[in-house]
C-alpha cells in the first residue's frame, strides 16, 4: 500500500479519465517489472512450462487443436499470446487448417465481428477459423459427467472433440470462484448454461470469495469439470492495472495457474491496517467498466476497505448497461436485496443474483456510482446516481461529510485491488 496524500489525480472512467482532488492514502498494487519482450516471455513459458511437458511435445501432426480465448469484457492480452501458440503449433506440424479459436462467452452476450478481431489480432483472425462459444445450443453441447458436487457439466461439443484442448486466459481475484483464469477458461468458459447456473448458485456459500482456493465450493465444483476435459496445456498472463505483461504461466491447468495465483496475490492484495470512512474508487476503465455486470466486481472489491454505512464515490462508465437482462428485470422487480435472495432461492437466475449483490451493497454502503446508467436505475440498484459533470461537486460534499480526522482511501484499480483484510492468508494453500 502506499500512503501518500496526493492533491490530485485521474481516475479511469471508460476510455477516458476524470480528475479527482482529495487527499487520502492510495491503495495501488505492488509495482510489478513489466517484461520487457513480451513474445520472448511467452515462448519461454511453451517452452518452460510448469506441471507439463512442452506445448511442442504435446501435439501430433494429424490432430485438431481447440484454443479457448477470452471474451470481450475481459482485459487479458489474447493478440499477444496466440502468435506464439500458433507458431509453436506450426512448427510441430498442425497446420492453421486444424487449429480454432473458441471465444469463452460463458453465458456473456455474443460478440461483434470487430470485437473478435480485436481480441485475436487481425492477423490471427484472418487466418484460424475462431466463433463464439453458445451456451443455450444445446445441440452444441455435450454433457461429459457430474461433479461430486451435483453439477452435470455440459462443455462445447467441438471443444470436446477436439483432440488437444488449450485453455489461455488472465488471472486476478474473481467474486465467487477465487481467482479468475485456469479453469474457469473450460467452465463456465464453454460449458453450457445450466453448468454455469448451478455453479452460481454457491455465491450465498461465505467460503466463495475473492483470494480463496482451497475449500471453495465454487473453485472446487470448477476444477471437477475441468478435470473430466482434461485440457491439455495452458497459458494464463498476469497483467499490471495498465495492461503491461508481469509474468506469463503455461503447463498444467491446475498448478500453473495455482503459481499465476500467487503472482497475483504478491502484487493485487493490499494491506489495511484499519477500516475507512470514505473511499474514491474506479473500476479500472474499459473493459472493466464496460457494464454494471463487470465493474461490480471493482466496487465490491473497494467495498472491503469501507467501514460498515462507509460511503464511497466509484467511477465506472457502464455505457453497456446493467450487461445482462435479468439483472434490469431483478432491480425493477424486486424492493431490495431481502426480497432478490428469497426470489434466488426459489429460482436462481444468472444476472439476478448480480443485481442482488449490487442491492446489498447498497444496504451496506452509501454508494454513489459516477457512469452513464440512467438515473432511476441506479436509484433502483440502491445507489445515488452522478454525473461525469458533476463529480467533483459530489466529491467535495462526500469530503466534507466525512468530516475533519475521517479515514480517506483512493482506489484507481478497484477491479485488480483487494483489501487484506477481505480475506485469510491461508487461501493458497495446497
Amino acid at each position: 500500500m502506499s500512503l501518500i496524500s496526493p492533491p490530485s489525480c485521474d481516475l479511469l472512467y471508460g476510455n477516458a479519465r476524470l480528475p479527482v482532488r482529495v487527499a487520502g492514502d492510495r491503495l495501488v498494487p505492488r509495482a510489478g517489472d513489466p517484461i520487457g519482450d513480451e513474445t520472448r516471455a511467452v515462448m519461454d513459458a511453451l517452452e518452460h512450462p510448469i506441471g507439463s511437458a512442452p506445448l511442442r511435445e504435446m501435439v501430433r501432426p494429424g490432430e485438431r487443436v481447440a484454443i479457448v480465448v477470452n471474451d470481450i469484457t475481459r482485459l487479458t492480452r489474447t493478440d499477444l499470446m496466440l502468435p506464439p501458440i500458433v507458431e509453436t503449433l506450426n512448427a510441430a506440424g498442425i497446420p492453421d487448417k486444424d487449429i480454432f479459436i473458441v471465444f469463452a462467452l460463458g453465458i456473456h452476450r455474443r460478440q461483434t465481428e470487430e470485437e473478435r478481431r480485436l481480441i485475436a489480432g487481425a492477423e490471427i483472425h484472418a487466418r484460424i477459423r475462431c466463433f463464439d462459444h453458445n451456451a443455450t445450443d444445446d445441440a452444441g453441447l455435450v454433457e461429459i459427467g457430474t461433479t461430486s458436487f451435483g453439477n452435470r457439466v455440459e462443455i462445447n461439443r467441438e471443444v470436446w472433440d477436439a483432440d488437444r484442448i488449450i485453455l489461455t486466459g488472465e488471472i486476478i481475484y474473481h467474486l465467487i470462484a477465487g481467482y479468475s483464469g485456469g479453469r474457469k477458461s473450460l467452465a463456465p468458459g464453454v460449458a453450457g448454461f445450466r453448468t454455469t447456473t448451478f455453479n452460481h448458485r454457491m455465491i450465498f456459500d461465505p467460503r466463495c470469495r475473492s483470494g480463496q482456493l482451497d475449500g471453495n465450493p465454487a473453485h472446487e465444483d470448477l476444477l471437477e469439470a475441468c478435470r473430466m476435459a482434461d485440457p491439455d496445456f495452458l497459458v494464463n498472463v498476469v497483467l499490471s492495472p495498465d495492461g503491461k505483461l508481469i509474468r506469463v504461466v503455461a503447463g498444467h491447468y491446475d498448478l500453473a495457474h495455482r503459481e499465476g495465483c500467487r503472482t497475483v496475490d504478491r502484487m493485487l492484495r493490499v494491506d489495511v491496517p484499519a477500516p475507512y470512512d470514505l473511499a474514491i474508487a474506479s473500476a479500472g476503465g474499459f473493459p472493466l467498466d464496460i457494464d454494471l455486470r463487470q465493474a461490480h466486481k471493482g466496487l465490491e472489491n473497494a467495498c472491503q476497505a469501507l467501514r460498515p454505512g462507509g460511503a464511497i464515490l466509484f467511477y465506472a462508465e457502464c455505457p453497456n448497461g446493467a450487461g445482462i437482462g435479468s439483472f434490469e428485470e431483478y432491480v425493477h422487480r424486486y424492493r431490495d436485496d431481502f426480497e432478490m435472495r428469497e426470489a434466488l432461492s426459489r429460482e436462481f437466475v444468472v444476472g439476478g443474483h448480480k443485481a442482488y449483490w449490487v442491492a446489498r451493497l447498497g444496504r451496506l454502503y452509501k454508494v454513489h456510482l459516477v457512469s452513464s446508467l440512467e438515473a432511476e436505475f441506479v436509484r433502483r440498484c440502491h445507489f445515488t446516481p452522478v454525473s461525469p459533470a458533476e463529480h467533483e461537486a459530489v466529491l467535495a460534499r462526500l469530503v466534507r461529510q466525512a468530516g475533519p480526522g475521517s479515514r480517506v482511501a483512493v482506489i484507481p484499480y478497484s477491479g485488480f485491488t483487494l483489501p487484506a483484510a477481505a480475506v485469510p492468508r491461508e487461501v493458497l494453500s495446497s
